[in-house]
């Protein structure tokens, strides 16, 4: 299925993996940026962002790391959970790997050692060592916590010799209640908003140029049911773009629609007991789903 070449697109705009080429920088990311990368700079130790499920977390971390990649001054990973169930040795291990520690033995002291060995080389060359860890939510229990801490209470004269920038639901904020004094090295959190209406139109259209296509592709009407239908949740607005580009392509409609949106949002399951009707002058005619 060609639709980028139908709607003259030279690639997908509306992907469901990250690609920091489609950052948006809303004045909510920005802002989000500006402080946790004070964070980094100054090594404050402990930065959390928080955002509900699809509000653009790891788009967000992607594109820090990025930013910190490209100044020479940072030594920096991201480190992304997929599960809860790992133990402290796995934790330091990790960490270790993403800092270059070349042997990592299954002994706790041993590897806790060889960390604060390298972070301490990593300082002397004159870099910050940086660990953006994407799914935060996930370190959960007292021992996990403690390692965090642990590494946090490394320190050279009065410098921090680690910071660490969390991102993660808002199960992160009960998780660092288990350690109080992990909790209040927190320096910065930031919680990141859904998008607005008017920040959603142009999201949509940031990916469009990205991808290649300068001229308008939604009507005005739709944008109003991608706002409504989305939440104004990143992750639900590509599901329901790409939807609506596939959808496009089969009707052979150049310029998508409201009846379009609305096809798709039923098709996704997204809100099907929305009583709200597109305006008339946009509303399927003959089609199979109405609202």
């Amino acid at each position: 299925m060609d639709y980028e070449r139908f709607f003259k697109l030279s690639a997908d705009p509306f992907s469901n993996v990250p690609d920091s080429r489609f950052y948006y920088d809303s004045p909510q990311h920005s802002n989000a940026i500006m402080r946790l990368a004070h964070v980094a700079e100054r090594m404050r130790g402990l930065g959390v962002l928080i955002g509900e499920v699809g509000s653009g977390k790891t788009m967000l971390a992607r594109r820090l790391l990025d930013i910190l990649r490209e100044d020479g001054r940072f030594e920096t990973s991201l480190l992304i959970l997929t599960h809860a169930e790992f133990s402290p040795i796995w934790f330091l291990r990790r960490i270790g790997s993403l800092l270059g520690v070349k042997e990592l033995s299954e002994d706790k002291t041993q590897v806790s050692s060889a960390v604060a060995r390298r972070l301490m080389e990593i300082h002397a060359e004159g870099r910050k060592p940086v660990i953006l860890i994407d799914e935060a939510n996930l370190l959960r229990g007292q021992a996990i916590l403690e390692e965090v801490r642990g590494l946090l209470n490394l320190e050279l004269s009065d410098v921090r010799l680690i910071t660490f920038i969390l991102f993660g639901m808002a199960e992160i904020e009960q998780n660092l209640l288990v350690d109080s004094s992990l909790n209040q090295r927190v320096a910065v959190k930031y919680y990141l908003d859904a998008l607005d209406e008017a920040a959603i139109k142009e999201y949509v259209q940031h990916r469009l140029v990205i991808a290649g296509r300068e001229e308008e592709l939604f009507t005005e009407t739709a944008y109003e049911l991608i706002a409504r239908y989305s939440q104004g949740h990143p992750r639900l607005i590509n599901a329901i773009c790409d939807n609506c580009l596939i959808e496009g392509y089969l009707l052979e409609k150049e310029m998508l629609d409201a009846s379009v949106v609305q096809t798709v949002v039923y098709n996704l399951g997204i809100d099907r007991g929305h009583e709200e009707q597109a305006p008339a002058s946009e509303t399927a005619v003959g089609s199979d789903y109405q609202f």
